[in-house]
């Protein structure tokens, strides 16, 4: 990672991780923000079709969780194995991910009979190519891009608190905490819990195996959002 002396504060830690959580919130609002304008909405109307279209919430995905992360890993020519991305451990991060997305299905399907279960199944219908546009979308936003958001944070947490080398980090827990928290402000405590959980054990898959590839794999598997969107191809 060459820094730029002109911008050195886009190399530093702090500035990273504040910056991405302040946008976490921001984004979104900008995103909701120009629904109203493109459209006209007042604020209850747009809501209420963000309600009944839940297809566009991928928008407001993409741009508040993936959308910081990536220009700072472009624009300052990070070394993308400093986020898991790479060949090295692959092979033991997609076998340690892949374990435990058997350990969890497994378990759903004893204790309810099936695999996933509280996927709501769309209400409205997108006809070709736009329901391919937006499960492609969704897919990727919900699935490699959220672990990216999430394992880039853990790891520029870590380097503020100098605890890069540990496998149960500070950057890990901070990072997890805070993510949970958003969730309840967005969902519900037991969604928030549930999913601080399992970010918490792919991070730990990614410090162990300095690869996030795997619990990419995994999250895209096991995310109920997804398999909503991906239902949008027979709905």
């Amino acid at each position: 990672m060459k820094q730029d002396g002109r911008a050195a504060f886009l190399y530093n830690p702090v500035f990273r991780v504040i910056t991405t959580w302040v946008w976490f919130l921001v984004g979104a609002a900008l995103v909701v923000l120009i629904i109203l304008a493109v459209y006209g909405f007042d604020l209850a109307t747009a809501l209420e079709v963000l309600g009944e279209k839940r297809y566009l919430a991928v928008y407001i995905e993409i741009v508040s969780v993936g959308l910081l992360p990536v220009v700072f890993t472009l624009i300052c020519k990070d070394d993308p194995t400093r986020y898991g991305l790479g060949r090295k451990r692959l092979a033991k991060s997609l076998l340690l991910s892949g374990l435990f997305v058997a350990v969890l299905f497994g378990f759903a399907f004893l204790s309810r009979g099936q695999l996933m279960s509280g996927v709501e199944t769309p209400k409205f219908h997108l006809n070709v190519p736009w329901n391919l546009w937006h499960v492609i979308l969704g897919v990727f936003a919900y699935g490699p891009l959220e672990v990216f958001f999430v394992m880039w944070l853990v790891a520029n947490t870590d380097r503020i608190l100098k605890s890069e080398n540990r496998t149960i980090s500070l950057g890990l827990i901070v990072t997890v905490v805070i993510f949970a928290i958003a969730h309840i402000l967005t969902t519900s405590i037991y969604n928030a819990f549930y999913t601080g959980s399992i970010f918490f054990i792919l991070g730990l898959i990614y410090k162990h195996t300095k690869n996030s590839i795997g619990p990419m794999v995994a999250w895209t598997l096991i995310n109920g959002t997804i398999w909503f969107y991906v239902q949008m191809l027979w709905t």
